[in-house]
């Protein structure tokens, strides 16, 4: 029974013809067919816990074209995992690499699903990694930093930077509800995905600030030798840099993006 419900809908059903020798049938209801109940329940369920993972493409694309999606991806890779967390990990990668026009270039129509899949899983993940909540969140004075060069910033694991095609603002307020009838603006989006006291946002950043946050891993939480790769990236002064820096840390602290 296990073998045959999650095989789903979508895989060969050889060896139904023993069904009978295990699961009792009816004239109005054949083994098969009672079994088949189940199995479709299963993918019902993984269709609902996809929905329930990707709200804003399912607003943007409407529930007909976002059940065919979703019936493909499963179709394509089957649940392999203990857990539906895992369930969506692999959505972005399918619906880019099944785009009708995967070579048509960035912000184009057939690249806007794969685009907002990726940024809805980055915001899954943010939700389930270790954040900054259950530290100790001291406030500190940035020029301390300047004063101990030995002292480090860490970007915690529920940080997500992603480099994106549009602008998914409008259609993440559609999907909580709010009244909103533009949509995703093709542009070079540099967002975070970060959690704070439990919520999660996506908050857009400038070149500098981006290239600062992706340097911290790189250089172990050295705040100076970040600020050098971020001059380096947006091309801008380090000074100016360093300046910016000293003013945006206690609203990145706040939101989440250091500790």
């Amino acid at each position: 029974m296990q073998a045959r419900v999650t095989a789903g809908t979508w895989q060969s059903t050889e060896g139904d013809s023993e069904i009978s020798d295990v699961v009792a049938g009816s004239a109005a209801l054949p083994a098969a067919a009672r079994l088949g109940i189940y199995a479709g329940s299963y993918v019902a369920r993984l269709a609902e816990c996809m929905r329930a993972e990707f709200p804003a493409l399912r607003t943007l694309i409407g529930d007909q074209v976002f059940n065919l999606f979703v019936g493909g991806y499963l179709s394509a890779r089957p649940p392999s995992s203990f857990s539906l967390y895992d369930l969506g990990a692999g959505f972005a990668d399918y619906l880019e690499a099944t785009r009708p026009h995967p070579h048509s270039g960035r912000g184009t129509p057939e690249a806007l699903p794969a685009s907002l899949a990726r940024l809805e899983r980055a915001m899954a993940e943010c939700e389930r990694a270790e954040g900054v909540e259950d530290s100790e969140r001291r406030s500190f004075d940035p020029l301390s930093l300047l004063d101990d060069p030995q002292r480090r910033l860490r970007a915690p694991p529920s940080l997500k930077l992603l480099r994106l095609d549009f602008d998914f603002a409008p259609i993440l307020a559609a999907a909580r509800g709010v009244s909103v009838r533009e949509m995703p603006r093709a542009c070079d989006a540099l967002v975070a995905v970060a959690r704070s006291r439990y919520r999660v946002q996506v908050h857009r950043l400038e070149s500098w600030s981006f290239a600062w946050l992706a340097a911290l891993a790189e250089t172990g939480g050295d705040v100076l030798a970040s600020i050098s790769v971020a001059a380096s990236v947006s091309g801008r002064d380090r000074g100016a840099i360093l300046a910016d820096l000293m003013l945006w840390l206690p609203v990145a602290t706040e939101r989440g993006f250091v500790a």
